[in-house]
This record gives structure tokens, sequence and C-alpha cells, in this order.
């Protein structure tokens, strides 16, 4: 009766550390498929995760907000309203304490204030890395430096789509001059890996 009991305790364990893994990959996938889309501006570098291999940094282009009114906000989660701009990039309406009723919203990590316009703040976006095929990234990371929208220059050359729903955003992928960009280091031969 013992050794039942303990098999049952070990099978119940393994169906634990099962559901976790397959919930969090179901819910970025309903994401992918229900979530609005929206196109964030991208400055990116290409760093390396040990244990998930390279990815392109994304480092977005503003990820400041106007404070709502009323709301006390120091380091730690907020909520920063979405809103699609005339031209047709994702623009932040405002960072609060709790999240819009009506609204798509991102969960974000608030940091610190404007300290020039306290009415203003700066947070952390929710995603930040993109990963590729290990032999990809180098070329994406030459690929941005040489074409895409680094702080500066032309607006609107690299941006990265995300799925938003829930507060939650999940990168479908990150384009160059509209292209996706596994597609795009495609057409550029002279670019080698470093």
């Amino acid at each position: 009766m013992n050794s039942k009991w303990i098999f049952g305790l070990y099978v119940l364990l393994v169906v634990v550390q099962l559901a976790v893994p397959v919930s969090q990959i179901w819910r970025y996938e309903d994401i992918l498929q229900t979530g609005r889309v929206y196109k964030f501006r991208t400055a990116p570098i290409d760093p390396y995760d040990a244990f998930r291999g390279r990815y392109v940094f994304l480092n977005f282009d503003t990820e400041e907000a106007p404070i709502r009114p009323g709301d006390k906000l120091g380091g730690g989660p907020a909520y920063v309203e979405l809103a699609e701009g005339e031209d047709g990039f994702a623009q932040f309406k405002q960072v609060s304490l709790e999240p819009p009723a009506s609204a798509d919203y991102l969960r974000v990590y608030f940091a610190y204030p404007d300290f020039n316009d306290p009415g203003r703040g700066y947070f952390g976006m929710p995603f930040d890395k993109f990963f590729m095929e290990e032999s990809a990234a180098p070329k994406a990371e030459e690929a941005y430096r040489r074409f895409g929208n680094l702080r500066g220059e032309t607006q609107g050359d690299a941006y990265a789509l995300v799925h938003v729903k829930g507060g939650i955003g999940v990168i479908e992928d990150v384009y160059i001059k509209n292209q996706p960009i596994r597609e795009f280091i495609k057409t550029i031969p002279q670019i080698e890996n470093p």
C-alpha cells in the first residue's frame, strides 16, 4: 500500500512538472493567435544566452509615457496603455498602477519618473529578446547595424511585430525594411558571420 501511494505521488509530481511549461507555451501560442498586433520601433544588438543560444536584443525606440494623474509610481510593476499611432506603430498613452479597463496594455516594470518632468516615467519592456538560429543571429546583428533604424536615423526601418493580450506581449517577428529579418539577411550575401 505504501509503494502505491509513493508511485501515485510520483505520477502527480511528473504531471505538475509537465503542466507548468505546457500551460506557458499554450498561453504564448494563444496570444500569437488571438492577441492584437502592434509594431514597436527597435534599435537592437546581438548578445548570447548560454542556455538558449543567440538572440537579437531589442532596444526599443522609446520606453517612457505620461504617468496617470494621481498614481504614485516607484520601482515595480505597472501597466502601460497602448494605442496604434497614425504611422502604424505602437504608442504609449500612459503608465499606471492598474491595467486600463477598455484598452490594450502591457505589464511593465516601472523604473523611475523623469527628473525634468515628474508627470512622465520610464519603464522596461517585458520582451526584449528575439531568439534566432545560431548561424543567423550574427548576420541579423550586422544587418541591424547597417540597415536598421538606430536612434537619429530614418524611423521605421527596423521594428518588432508583437501580439498583445491581457498585458502580455509575444514577439512574432522582427523586420528590417518591411521584411522579416530571416528573409532580409538572405538578400545580403556580403554579410559574413563575425
